[in-house]
């Protein structure tokens, strides 16, 4: 055992980490003593991390760290753009400068029904870009107040809303089953939004108001996005390599 520990400790007193230098850049392994299996940098480069395609656009036309020639834009999602190196490094790597992140500043939340109308209106008109159906959804769910009562008839298609103030009715509304076209604000307010198509649906509450509900049904809308960006994009940097 004294002969296996003195061993042990004459292999690791002399060891001393594996560095390796590739250009300007220092390297080292992450092990001690052992061959250099796959090198790995000590540090990366830092990444500005911008809140619009507006501030990523300059920060391209300012040059800032000496951004090689050959970068490109690339649309990750409808709410991230990043600033990329084409061309892979010694470790095939290819660097991400600079990224654009939209912060989702509208509360709307799909899928979900609201408890009052209210509360879903609120949201809706933060959320929306207003033009004639978004007009129309606001003036359905705006005439239903309290102490009026509402009925929802549903067959599986379709809907309608039958509002009544006492005995006399109010309105009578159909919601159509194909869903109302309507403009979020999804993505980058510098582009412009998409439309889609979207399910309003009202569930009954007993001795109350219903409650309200988007309910999503237009998958294509992110890929249309993407679309909207990558013109904004190649419009605003004439001649840079947009990748969507």
């Amino acid at each position: 055992m004294q002969e296996f520990l003195q061993y042990l400790f004459g292999r690791l007193k002399d060891v001393k980490p594996v560095t390796t230098k590739v250009g300007d850049q220092d390297y080292a392994d992450g092990t001690l003593g052992d061959p250099i299996r796959a090198l790995k940098p000590q540090f990366d480069a830092p990444t500005f991390n911008i809140a619009t395609l507006s501030g990523l656009i300059a920060l391209v036309n300012a040059k800032v760290d000496a951004f090689p020639a050959e970068v490109g834009l690339h649309i990750v999602t409808h709410r991230q753009v990043d600033l990329v190196s084409l061309k892979a490094d010694e470790f095939g790597r290819r660097h991400v400068y600079a990224s654009a992140t939209h912060r989702a500043e509208t509360p709307f939340v799909f899928d979900k029904y609201y408890t009052s109308p209210e509360e879903f209106l609120i949201a809706f008109r933060a959320s929306f870009f207003f033009e004639e159906n978004a007009v129309k959804v606001q003036q359905l769910c705006s005439m239903i107040g309290s102490g009026e009562a509402v009925a929802v008839t549903d067959d599986g298609l379709s809907q309608e809303v039958v509002v009544k103030s006492g005995t006399v009715t109010k309105a009578a509304v159909p919601l159509p089953a194909d869903g109302v076209p309507l403009i979020p604000w999804r993505t980058f307010r510098e582009v412009s939004p998409v439309q889609s198509r979207f399910l309003l649906r009202m569930k009954g509450v007993k001795d109350g108001l219903p409650q309200i509900a988007l309910f999503e049904i237009d998958a294509k809308w992110q890929l249309d996005t993407r679309g909207a960006i990558a013109s904004w994009l190649s419009t605003n940097v004439p001649g840079i390599t947009v990748i969507s």
